[in-house]
């Protein structure tokens, strides 16, 4: 009796591997890609959430700042403290500072202050995920001017918003300009030709009197993604506000991607209508140009 043995060749063994290996690349390939289109993809989410999340809160901020309960006593002179700006705090970052009243005995300090991250000198681990870049700090003080027991730091510099790389505020009248400066206890840091006026006799400057006419807050935030998003750099200009005193512009040629996200607020609480009577065509009254 005669034995076949059957098995197969070995040109059909070469051409079994050469297929093999081209479906393991094919696969590998499309793995490699989506895994780094979900990588891109997860990246700008977290970025429009951590901005829309921000953006939500300093709106809310803004447009309660200025109030002050018609029963509150803390403070001698509440109309100093309403909605103060510091440009360019860090670089050409911003720092915006809001004040509202939030029972008869007590108001609150908020401060958004661009920060940078620690220079890597902790963990590897902390250095890969945050490298040298910056975020936005904020921090809440409950009476903030009272040297006495009343004043509490409620948080101080928590990281608000995590890898900013621009954060612009813009303050404009009813008409539209742009009031500058707005400021209390910053405003010694302007000169002269400015605008700044040096304090004297227990008067606000002209920096604090600019405060009440503050109609419209305009904030840019730019982020930028937590990790490398492209395959080769790319270059990127990025421009907030590109006229007028406030504003600022930045180059980059690298592989993260950033997203500016913007918000126009009425600050209702500052500077209010004058109403016009209809018969007479005169004013009837002008509300005060803070809540008090």
């Amino acid at each position: 009796m005669k034995n076949k043995n059957s098995g197969f060749t070995l040109a059909e063994v070469l051409v079994a591997i050469v297929i093999s290996v081209i479906s393991i690349l094919a696969a590998f390939s499309s793995y490699n890609y989506f895994n780094k289109a979900h990588k891109s993809v997860s990246q700008k989410a977290t970025i429009n959430n951590s901005a829309r999340e921000a953006l939500s809160i300093i709106t809310k901020d803004l447009r309660n700042t200025g109030y002050i309960h018609v029963d509150f006593t803390k403070e001698s002179h509440p109309e100093w403290y309403l909605i103060e700006f510091n440009q360019k705090e860090l670089g050409n970052l911003d720092q915006l500072i809001v004040y509202q009243g939030t029972s008869p005995n007590s108001w609150i300090r908020t401060i958004y202050s661009p920060k940078n991250y620690d220079k890597c000198n902790f963990t590897i681990a902390w250095c890969n995920k945050y490298g040298n870049g910056m975020y936005l700090a904020k921090t809440i003080i409950e009476n903030p001017t009272d040297p006495g027991s009343t004043r509490k730091v409620i948080y101080e510099n928590i990281e608000f918003v995590p890898n900013i790389v621009d954060f612009q505020v813009v303050f404009k009248d009813r008409e539209g300009k742009e009031v500058y400066p707005v400021c209390s206890s910053y405003c010694n840091r302007l000169s002269v030709s400015q605008g700044a006026e040096t304090p004297s006799n227990n008067k606000p400057n002209k920096g604090t009197l600019n405060m009440p006419k503050v109609y419209t807050a305009e904030i840019y935030l730019t982020i930028q993604s937590a990790k490398e998003v492209f395959n080769s750099n790319r270059a990127t200009k990025i421009t907030n506000h590109e006229n007028g005193i406030y504003g600022n512009t930045q180059n980059f040629n690298d592989k993260y991607h950033r997203e500016t996200f913007f918000a126009s607020v009425h600050t209702r609480n500052l500077a209010k209508p004058i109403a016009i009577s209809e018969t007479t065509g005169e004013s009837i009254g002008q509300t005060s140009s803070y809540n008090k």
